[in-house]
Protein backbone atom coordinates (compact mmCIF):
# COMPACT_ATOMS: atom_id res chain seq x y z
CA UNK A 1 0.00 0.00 0.00
CA UNK A 2 1.34 3.36 -0.95
CA UNK A 3 0.99 6.03 1.20
CA UNK A 4 0.50 9.48 -0.01
CA UNK A 5 3.50 11.86 1.54
CA UNK A 6 0.25 14.26 2.94
CA UNK A 7 -1.21 12.00 4.66
CA UNK A 8 1.84 10.50 6.97
CA UNK A 9 2.66 7.50 8.80
CA UNK A 10 -0.10 7.80 11.19
CA UNK A 11 -2.77 7.18 8.57
CA UNK A 12 -1.13 4.44 7.26
CA UNK A 13 -1.05 3.13 10.61
CA UNK A 14 -4.66 4.05 10.45
CA UNK A 15 -5.59 2.28 7.72
CA UNK A 16 -4.05 -0.98 8.51
CA UNK A 17 -5.79 -0.98 11.74
CA UNK A 18 -8.78 -0.18 9.60
CA UNK A 19 -8.09 -3.65 7.32
CA UNK A 20 -7.85 -5.78 10.65
CA UNK A 21 -11.06 -4.30 12.26
CA UNK A 22 -12.77 -4.79 8.86
CA UNK A 23 -11.10 -8.41 8.62
CA UNK A 24 -12.32 -9.24 11.79
CA UNK A 25 -16.08 -8.09 11.98
CA UNK A 26 -17.40 -11.60 10.16
CA UNK A 27 -16.13 -13.29 13.19
CA UNK A 28 -18.71 -11.57 15.32
CA UNK A 29 -21.15 -11.96 13.19
CA UNK A 30 -20.92 -14.82 12.90
CA UNK A 31 -22.04 -15.97 16.83
CA UNK A 32 -25.28 -13.47 15.97
CA UNK A 33 -27.35 -16.57 15.76
CA UNK A 34 -26.73 -17.95 19.07
CA UNK A 35 -30.26 -17.27 20.95
CA UNK A 36 -32.25 -17.25 17.40
CA UNK A 37 -35.10 -18.77 16.62
CA UNK A 38 -36.43 -18.25 12.65
CA UNK A 39 -39.54 -19.66 11.46
CA UNK A 40 -39.98 -19.73 7.57
CA UNK A 41 -43.27 -20.89 6.29
CA UNK A 42 -42.24 -22.67 2.29
CA UNK A 43 -44.54 -25.10 2.24
CA UNK A 44 -47.54 -23.52 1.04
CA UNK A 45 -49.14 -22.96 4.58
CA UNK A 46 -48.85 -20.88 7.37
CA UNK A 47 -46.66 -22.30 9.87
CA UNK A 48 -46.11 -21.82 14.06
CA UNK A 49 -43.74 -23.44 16.40
CA UNK A 50 -44.61 -24.41 20.56
CA UNK A 51 -42.01 -25.22 23.27
CA UNK A 52 -44.36 -27.70 24.88
CA UNK A 53 -44.68 -27.91 28.69
CA UNK A 54 -40.85 -27.31 30.18
CA UNK A 55 -40.00 -23.86 31.45
CA UNK A 56 -41.40 -22.28 28.49
CA UNK A 57 -44.71 -23.62 29.19
CA UNK A 58 -46.01 -23.92 26.11
CA UNK A 59 -44.82 -20.28 24.83
CA UNK A 60 -44.75 -20.27 20.91
CA UNK A 61 -44.26 -18.15 17.69
CA UNK A 62 -46.78 -15.76 15.55
CA UNK A 63 -48.59 -17.37 12.87
CA UNK A 64 -46.28 -17.03 10.20
CA UNK A 65 -47.80 -16.56 6.96
CA UNK A 66 -46.90 -18.94 3.70
CA UNK A 67 -43.56 -17.47 1.91
CA UNK A 68 -42.71 -15.43 4.92
CA UNK A 69 -39.95 -15.56 7.81
CA UNK A 70 -39.42 -14.69 11.49
CA UNK A 71 -36.86 -13.92 13.55
CA UNK A 72 -37.12 -14.01 17.45
CA UNK A 73 -34.65 -13.95 20.40
CA UNK A 74 -35.55 -17.06 22.60
CA UNK A 75 -32.19 -17.36 24.46
CA UNK A 76 -31.61 -20.41 26.21
CA UNK A 77 -28.74 -22.90 26.40
CA UNK A 78 -30.13 -26.51 26.98
CA UNK A 79 -31.87 -28.98 24.46
CA UNK A 80 -35.53 -28.46 24.57
CA UNK A 81 -38.33 -29.59 22.68
CA UNK A 82 -40.08 -27.52 19.89
CA UNK A 83 -43.18 -28.68 17.99
CA UNK A 84 -43.83 -27.54 14.36
CA UNK A 85 -47.47 -26.68 12.79
CA UNK A 86 -49.59 -26.26 10.18
CA UNK A 87 -51.35 -23.52 11.27
CA UNK A 88 -53.96 -23.41 7.93
CA UNK A 89 -54.79 -27.13 9.28
CA UNK A 90 -54.14 -26.76 12.81
CA UNK A 91 -52.45 -29.52 12.31
CA UNK A 92 -49.03 -30.87 14.71
CA UNK A 93 -46.26 -31.73 11.75
CA UNK A 94 -43.69 -32.98 13.85
CA UNK A 95 -40.93 -32.08 16.57
CA UNK A 96 -37.37 -30.90 16.85
CA UNK A 97 -34.62 -29.73 19.65
CA UNK A 98 -33.86 -26.30 19.75
CA UNK A 99 -30.53 -25.16 22.06
CA UNK A 100 -30.11 -21.35 21.69
CA UNK A 101 -26.62 -21.59 22.64
CA UNK A 102 -26.22 -22.15 18.68
CA UNK A 103 -29.94 -21.21 17.79
CA UNK A 104 -32.14 -22.88 14.85
CA UNK A 105 -33.66 -22.11 11.61
CA UNK A 106 -37.15 -24.11 10.98
CA UNK A 107 -38.40 -24.21 7.36
CA UNK A 108 -41.51 -25.82 6.75
CA UNK A 109 -42.01 -27.63 3.43
CA UNK A 110 -44.95 -29.20 1.51
CA UNK A 111 -46.17 -31.89 3.13
CA UNK A 112 -46.07 -31.03 5.30
CA UNK A 113 -43.14 -31.25 6.89
CA UNK A 114 -39.90 -29.06 7.70
CA UNK A 115 -36.22 -29.40 8.09
CA UNK A 116 -34.22 -27.61 10.62
CA UNK A 117 -30.76 -26.32 11.35
CA UNK A 118 -28.26 -24.77 13.69
CA UNK A 119 -28.29 -20.86 13.02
Amino acid sequence: MRIPKFLGLGAGVAAVAGLVVANTVPAVSASADAGALTLCSKGGYASYVVFPGGTRGGWSTFVIPNGQCYTTHAGGNANEDVDVYDADANQYIASTIYNGSVGETIVTIVGPSFYAYNG
